[in-house]
């Protein structure tokens, strides 16, 4: 019979290894495991991200009620105890003496039977004291330690953000990024909305219509995306609401030609070739087509599937560096999108190992690298053509300055994208201040989406016209 703690513990145990979080490690076990009940792949994949999303705060408490330090406890230890704990503070459904003999078993069963006692005496005395955690003081440091632990974000990014946006707005995003999130589709043609979501919601998905966009959907309580009705026949496909924005600020036309240079998993790139594919045989005109690139033929992969299942045969895919320039490419698109490698803080709530593997140094190489992108690409922009230059993080040296870089570097000029914008998101919808500051940043050529304001991810989104 298989133990679905254990299974918890292996993957942890995996992950703590070197200090890397592979993004991968979860979904490649939960594929290995498939074959288990719902309920139990459920368990193994709230622990996992669990336990490593509210690591920074775990590793604290821990700390406050064991005489040995985390960082000097033997590695299953140290992973057992984790996911204990988390089990203990955040899982409701999980009584707590099952967390503390479910852990000394496993203790035992590897080896470590001597520290039985150690591990079920931490555990108790946290879950006797759970409501008496000593937290570090919200009024010092300007609330950074605080929030640190208490989020459980490393600390030189609760600084960045406090310095910039304050410390309410700054709480804001960080309990966006511990809250449960939808999965968000868009349904390939808006006409059958409707139709998907009645299917959705018999096949027992819970489904609410975007407040941003008509053709996009939130789901709730789904398993395995893949047997979803309307999955396989390309009906819709899984993209945040912020990522669809890029393609309804840059507005591609049938006949256009779209080129995206980092365009894996291939959401922006499909969504584009919906917009520019042939019009109606009844009027005369071209079709347009996509050209969809990115740097290894596994990346490639995932977009042709996409592509293949979305039956879209107006795209072509091809791997291309984007950092090496394409004489072939110039000059040969009316859009160009560039959403280039970046920090990825915005999603720091779909994929929590960005906040462990971003450090301050990483952030200055990023960027390098995305100025070297854009240097090598910038002219395949017709002349008169649109650029759009995007990422998913909230950090204004990715995002303003590198805009205002461009324009002042190369010939490039910013458009206003204030009726590009879903109405939602500038008529107080979600907050006057919120409004406000879109408004004001669109008639600038850009929008800064900050994680949770809008129940969208963190996401910046610039237009800019090439100029002679």
């Amino acid at each position: 019979m298989v133990n679905i703690r254990e299974i918890v513990l292996t993957i942890l145990m995996e992950y703590d290894k070197g200090g890397v979080f592979k993004p991968s490690l979860l979904k490649d076990s939960l594929e290995k495991y498939d074959y288990l009940e719902t309920r139990d792949k459920s368990f193994i994949k709230r622990t996992v991200e669990g336990s490593l999303e509210r690591q920074i705060q775990i590793d604290y408490i821990l700390d406050k009620f064991s005489k040995t330090p985390v960082k000097k406890m033997q590695p299953l230890i140290r992973s057992l105890l984790r996911m204990s704990v988390y089990q203990i503070l955040f899982m409701d459904s999980v009584p707590d003496s099952a967390a503390c003999n479910e852990a000394v078993k496993l203790a035992d069963k590897h080896g470590f039977g001597g520290l039985k006692g150690f591990v079920n005496g931490v555990l108790r005395n946290i879950s006797r004291n759970r409501d008496k955690i000593d937290y570090p003081n919200l009024k010092k440091d300007d609330g950074s330690e605080y929030l640190s632990v208490y989020y459980s974000m490393p600390k030189w990014i609760c600084d960045m953000w406090l310095e910039r946006f304050g410390i309410d707005k700054t709480k804001e995003m960080l309990e966006f990024f511990l809250k449960p999130r939808p999965t968000t589709i868009r349904v390939k043609e808006q006409k059958i909305t409707g139709k998907i979501a009645g299917a959705l919601e018999k096949a027992g998905v819970v489904v609410t219509e975007s407040p941003l966009l008509p053709y996009a959907l939130e789901l709730e309580k789904t398993d395995n995306i893949r047997f979803l009705p309307g999955f396989e026949e390309g009906e819709f496909t899984v993209q945040d609401v912020s990522s669809m924005l890029v393609t309804e600020i840059a507005d591609p036309k049938p006949g256009d030609t779209v080129v995206d240079i980092c365009a894996a998993p291939g959401g922006k790139a499909t969504h584009a070739a919906e917009k520019v594919a042939a019009i109606p045989t009844n009027l005369t005109g071209p079709g347009g087509t996509v050209i969809a690139r990115d740097i290894s033929e596994r990346k490639c992969d995932r977009i042709r599937e996409n592509a293949e299942r979305l039956k879209l045969s107006n795209m072509t895919v091809q791997v291309h560096d984007a950092r090496l320039h394409d004489e072939s490419m110039k000059d040969k698109a009316d859009i160009l999108y560039m959403d280039l490698p970046c920090s990825g803080l915005g999603i720091i709530g779909r994929k929590s190992d960005i906040k462990y593997n971003t450090s301050e140094k990483s952030l200055g190489e990023v960027c390098k690298l995305q100025w070297e992108i854009i240097k090598a690409a910038w002219d395949y922009v017709k002349v008169g053509g649109i650029l759009i230059y995007s990422t998913c993080t909230v950090n204004s040296k990715e995002n303003e300055e590198m805009l205002k870089r461009i324009c002042e570097e190369l010939p490039f000029e910013s458009v206003d994208i204030t009726d590009r914008l879903p109405r939602a998101l500038t008529d107080n919808t979600f907050g006057k201040e919120s409004a406000g500051r879109i408004k004001e940043a669109a008639a600038k050529g850009y929008i800064q989406l900050l994680p949770g304001e809008c129940g969208t991810d963190g996401f910046f989104i610039s237009k800019l016209r090439r100029i002679s």
